[in-house]
C-alpha cells in the first residue's frame, strides 16, 4: 500500500501548487533494524552482499568492536563521532554511507563507505537512517496484545 502525496504546505509563490511531501520512503521501511544486534547483523549482511571487506578499510568492523553503550554515547571511528541517536543529519555513519561532501566526497578528508565501493543501496541507507531517527533503540518495541 502506498501512502499518497500529501499537500501539507502552501507554496508562497503566487499561482504555484502546494508543496507536496511524499511519505512513501518512510512508509516502505521494513524496520530491519530494531536493536543494536540487528544493526550489527545488517552491516555485516550489506558488506557480504556487496562483497566488500571492511577489515581492509583502516577502521575494520567498528560495529563489532564496540558496545552498544559506547556506540550511542561516544563511539568514534578515525576521531569522528559515529552517531547522534535521534539526529541522522549529524550522524557521521550516514554521511559516510552516502558520500556526503565535504568530508566524504572523492576529494574529502575521508572517502565514501565502503571504501572504493560498491556502495550500500539507498534503501539500506534509509534503514540505517530510520533506526537512528528512532533513537537507535537497543530492543525492538513490544508487539501490542489485544
Amino acid at each position: 500500500m502506498s501512502v499518497p502525496h500529501l499537500n501539507l504546505f502552501p507554496n508562497p509563490f503566487k499561482g504555484a501548487p502546494a508543496i507536496q511531501c511524499n511519505f512513501d520512503r518512510f512508509h516502505q521501511m521494513a524496520n530491519k533494524i530494531n536493536a543494536w544486534t540487528d544493526f550489527q547483523q545488517f552491516m555485516d549482511d550489506c558488506c557480504r552482499r556487496l562483497s566488500v571487506d571492511p577489515d581492509v578499510s583502516g577502521h575494520g568492523r567498528w560495529w563489532r568492536a564496540m558496545t552498544y553503550q559506547t556506540f550511542i554515547t561516544d563511539g568514534k571511528v578515525k576521531g569522528q563521532r559515529i552517531v547522534m541517536p535521534g539526529d541522522p543529519d549529524n550522524s557521521v555513519v550516514l554521511h559516510a554511507l552516502r558520500g556526503d561532501p565535504p568530508d566524504f566526497s572523492s576529494t574529502g578528508r575521508f572517502r565514501r563507505m565502503p571504501l572504493g565501493g560498491p556502495y550500500f543501496d539507498d534503501a539500506d541507507v534509509l534503514e540505517v537512517e530510520d533506526w537512528i531517527r528512532r533513537g537507535c533503540p537497543d530492543k525492538p518495541d513490544p508487539v501490542p496484545t489485544t
